[in-house]
């Protein structure tokens, strides 16, 4: 669905894309041969974050694709027994711009939405002129080192416990305990695992002697 088409270029890095978006790209290509039709999709919200933005959004930006209406994230479920809720968004778009343009936002996603009469909606859902971050390599200051480096533990795992560590640690050296402090990267945090680190900055060498595990 993402190859390219007499209206619209191919996308390179389709496999990153929800699947929803081909609709979004088959729709627009659609558009370009009936150029009054207008389209909405109820879709996934990640579509309006991250690396998807750019991916999906600046070739139908360039095609001339216009969002004149949109729900920001909302949580949507069915009737079917034991069904999951979703959290998605709503885009109305077409070739056109259609005035005024009307951005639906939701201080409680499962509540009634506010409606903000917006100058132009951005692939973000905010009222924004049409500016895509891009992902780069390097850095925007050509003064800045390159990162080789995001926030990585480079330790060895030496400095690293899980739960039963640390509670085995302070059992056996209590005094230790004031030197732990908890520490969690994208595994921990999106499944709720604690961890933890030894956290030496401020520990004395007499007091580490002190503590033979650590």
């Amino acid at each position: 669905m993402f190859t390219h088409t007499p209206h619209l270029p191919a996308v390179k890095l389709y496999k990153s894309l929800d699947f929803v978006c081909a609709w979004h790209y088959t729709a627009t290509a659609y558009m370009k041969t009936h150029p009054a039709t207008q389209t909405a999709f109820v879709s996934t919200n990640s579509i309006v974050q991250g690396e998807q933005i750019a991916i999906l959004w600046q070739p139908l930006l360039d095609a001339g694709v216009c969002i004149n209406f949109a729900h920001r994230t909302f949580s949507w479920s069915n009737e079917a027994k034991n069904n999951a809720a979703v959290h998605v968004v709503i885009i109305g778009f077409a070739l056109f711009s259609v005035p005024p343009k009307t951005l639906f936002i939701y201080a409680d996603i499962k509540g009634k939405p506010q409606a903000l009469s917006a100058t132009n909606i951005s692939p973000y859902l905010f009222d924004a002129p049409n500016v895509i971050v891009n992902a780069r390599k390097k850095p925007l200051c050509l003064a800045a080192p390159i990162m080789t480096r995001g926030s990585q533990a480079t330790d060895g795992g030496y400095l690293l416990l899980n739960q039963q560590e640390k509670d085995d640690l302070v059992k056996s050296e209590p005094q230790a305990e004031q030197y732990i402090q908890p520490f969690s990267m994208g595994d921990e945090f999106i499944n709720n695992i604690p961890r933890y680190c030894l956290w030496l900055v401020d520990c004395l060498p007499n007091e580490l002697k002190k503590c033979q595990k650590c």
